[in-house]
């Protein structure tokens, strides 16, 4: 059977593994992007060496009703090793699944060689044994290797939790070409999961592959995106954490894996706005959006008003809003804004004033009221929250501001002056999108400490830096140094 085990195809060859390729598969196991995607291939050169002898000694065994099979893939210009390709069963699958496994080098990827590898190997399978169904695992974070699977012709199916308790997205091939299953007709239990800090990393994945997805599809290549489409610091975890602790943060999970999630921002006891609602492409199409929505509603049920923005560009997101009972309040080229109604009562968006009996206090609410020019002078603001505002203009001036907390807010162009800054921390900030530098003038900044940040061009002018550092070293002998090297 060995003989017949060569698999040509244009720009690679499959053929078995000899012992005399030792060295070149040790030296791709060698590979860091191999080996952290597949742990198992890190091995000593004994190590190797047997489990090659193993897989030499397997192709004589090799049986059509029970496929397993290992092959070396083999550039046919360069006449070296780079990579291998197998299908065989996965202790943590289904005894029956047979799963292709494939790794090819770092310094032959993004070429198409290890699709056309796969693509090969299934095709020599299909053909010449008793399989007619072929799976293939992925992790979610593992783009190339999906993108893999989804161009040899294999159909994602969900996203499972295996018994090493990771997330892996499950396809199938199929011998058969059966007509595509509709999205909408797969059904799996969608929940929604309170997020917690240990989330974070996980929904940073899966934010950052669900707008970079969007970007692609909708950017149109244009260099200026809109806040919508590229959220500032959709791919930064402190973000994510942020939302984590300050707002209401849902992991969307299938059948308990993480596939999405979505940020409420409670404006008050009848009223919020869906800041994000997001769900990993490969699981797209599929009916989740809508019962995320669903579900979402249902948590809240004293909502009587949400809201949300989308960019001017998504029409699919447009459509989908609108499906889901929300109409349009104002569109532009960057943004449209959605409102949904759930009462049938009329909406007096001026003031809404309550008795809140767990605290025993009248608590007024103002919501979409026109408040302009308003003063609020000797008046107890004491745990007061101003969210979804436009305070352009503002001035805020001889407060009590202390262990408060300013957060994704625009501040371009503002000015604080005469403050005690003692203890206050800045995090996470940025120059906005026109990269405007800011001024300190006259400012007490001794013992602060500037961790990771991006302090390129900054100028001192007539500051005193007594004691400032470096990296651990102090500006004087910086400047000592400097001075010495120039005489």
């Amino acid at each position: 059977m060995k003989s017949q085990l060569f698999i040509h195809s244009n720009s690679v060859t499959l053929r078995p593994f000899t012992l005399e390729d030792q060295a070149a598969v040790y030296a791709l196991t060698q590979h860091p992007e191999i080996t952290d995607i597949l742990p198992d291939w890190k091995m000593t050169e004994d190590q190797l060496g047997e489990f090659l002898q193993f897989v030499v000694g397997s192709y004589e065994q090799f049986n059509p009703e029970d496929v397993r099979i290992l092959l070396a893939v083999v550039h046919n210009e360069d006449q070296r090793i780079i990579g291998w390709c197998g299908v065989f069963p996965n202790d943590m699958l289904d005894r029956t699944d047979r799963e292709v496994a494939y790794a090819i080098s770092r310094d032959y990827r993004n070429k198409g060689y290890i699709t056309e590898a796969v693509q090969a190997l299934t095709a020599y399978i299909f053909e010449h044994t008793l399989l007619n169904r072929i799976v293939g695992i992925v992790k979610p974070f593992n783009q190339p290797s999906r993108k893999v699977l989804e161009h040899a012709g294999f159909r994602y199916v969900s996203r499972r939790k295996l018994v090493d308790q990771e997330n892996y997205d499950y396809y199938e091939l199929f011998k058969i070409k059966y007509e595509p299953v509709q999205a909408k007709q797969v059904h799996s239990e969608i929940r929604l999961r309170r997020a917690q800090q240990e989330d974070a990393v996980v929904l940073t994945e899966i934010c950052s592959r669900a707008f970079d997805h969007a970007i692609k599809v909708w950017s149109d290549g244009k260099e200026a995106i809109d806040s919508n489409l590229c959220p500032p610091n959709y791919s930064s975890i402190r973000l994510h954490r942020y939302v984590i602790r300050e707002w209401d943060y849902y992991v969307v999970e299938s059948d308990g894996c993480a596939i999405g999630g979505v940020s409420v921002n409670v404006l008050g006891r009848k009223h919020a706005r869906i800041d994000k609602i997001y769900i990993d492409p490969v699981c797209q199409g599929r009916g989740v959006g809508t019962q995320v929505m669903r579900l979402i509603e249902a948590e809240f049920p004293r909502i009587e008003t949400w809201k949300l923005e989308t960019s001017g560009r998504q029409l699919d997101n447009h459509h989908f809003y609108e499906k889901m009972g929300y109409v349009r309040i104002y569109a532009s080229e960057d943004e449209f804004g959605y409102e949904k109604n759930m009462s049938v009562d009329s909406f007096d968006p001026t003031c809404d004033e309550t008795l809140a009996k767990d605290l025993g206090e009248s608590v007024v609410e103002y919501v979409q009221a026109n408040l302009n020019s308003v003063r609020y002078s000797t008046s107890n603001l004491t745990n007061s929250r101003i969210t979804d505002c436009n305070l352009s203009g503002s001035k805020f001036t001889n407060l009590n501001m202390t262990n408060i907390l300013l957060a994704d807010l625009r501040l371009t162009d503002s000015k604080i002056e005469f403050c005690a800054l003692d203890g206050v921390q800045f995090q996470d900030t940025h120059l906005g999108s026109d990269r405007v530098p800011m001024q300190w003038t006259h400012c007490d900044l001794g013992g602060s400490r500037f961790i990771d940040c991006d302090l390129s061009g900054v100028q001192l002018e007539q500051c005193q830096v007594n004691g400032m550092k470096i990296n651990g070293v102090e500006v004087r002998e910086l400047l000592a140094a400097y001075k010495a090297m120039k005489s």
